[in-house]
């Protein structure tokens, strides 16, 4: 009898050790109703374009050979497909269709020659890139979007993968959101971003569940950064919980033999 409240003791330790309060899911939940939450100044929010990533760029003109040249995929809607939008939301469209700014920094254009562009918002890439097309073209308009925008994103979360945002900013909260969000065995007060730097990788550690990860210059991520979700220590009793169960019948079943042979 004594052996047997033993085990039950024994089994009660694991269940509450395997228990976990739903406030370790909840992000920002240190912040309160109504509370302005203030964050990195707007400027250090966008991204400044480098040497090796590559951009979109679309100019249309009164010149119909011009239009062909800069938006090839106005012929291809045209022929009846669609496969002049799909070549630039793929990574091998992008590196075959986009253009690369080179490594001094310069974004290379038929017809319009070589624009120092590295170091620019993409909104300034856009205004560098019309101004030249003014001097050469007839009321041209240009649009120029960021295509290498990617971040990769693994861990506790439900869909890991390598995701693209064609906005001007994207925060490590839609990142995850993009994997459709955590699982229950995220460790989400422990978030690491990793990005590549010129002299390596430098790592940031978030805190999704505290208001001032708006104060971390992880919190806007920037292209080819890496999210990693942390599981947390309740994973590894849920991964062992069978072979647990399995060796606590085992026990039970023995010492409940012993009690008969004694």
């Amino acid at each position: 009898m004594k052996h047997t409240i033993k085990i039950a003791f024994v089994l009660m330790a694991f269940s509450f050790f395997g228990c976990r309060s739903s406030e370790d899911l909840i992000y920002l939940n240190n912040a309160q109703p109504e509370e302005l939450l203030k964050g990195l100044p707007e400027e250090q929010t966008e991204y400044f374009i480098k040497p090796g990533d590559i951009l979109y760029v679309s100019i249309k003109s009164l010149n119909p050979e011009v239009n062909t040249l800069f938006n090839p995929e106005e012929g291809m809607q045209q022929a009846g497909t669609t496969m002049g939008y799909q070549k630039y939301t793929t990574p091998q469209g992008a590196y075959l269709y986009g253009f690369e700014v080179d490594d001094e920094g310069n974004l290379n254009l038929p017809i319009l020659g070589s624009i120092p562009v590295a170091g620019n918002l993409q909104q300034d890439i856009e205004k560098l890139v019309q101004a030249r097309a003014d001097q050469f073209l007839k009321d041209a308009t240009v649009k120029v979007k960021l295509l290498n925008y990617r971040v990769t994103v693994l861990g506790e979360v439900k869909v890991p993968g390598v995701y693209y945002n064609y906005n001007n900013d994207f925060t490590v909260l839609q990142a995850i959101a993009m994997a459709n969000g955590n699982t229950d065995y995220a460790k989400i007060k422990r978030v690491m971003v990793m990005r590549p730097e010129k002299s390596g990788k430098r790592t940031y550690i978030l805190d999704m569940t505290d208001k001032n990860i708006f104060d971390s210059p992880a919190f806007y991520l920037h292209p080819n950064d890496y999210v990693f979700v942390e599981p947390d220590k309740y994973k590894d009793f849920a991964l062992n919980s069978q072979v647990i169960s399995v060796s606590l019948s085992s026990l039970s079943i023995l010492v409940a033999i012993i009690g008969v042979l004694w």
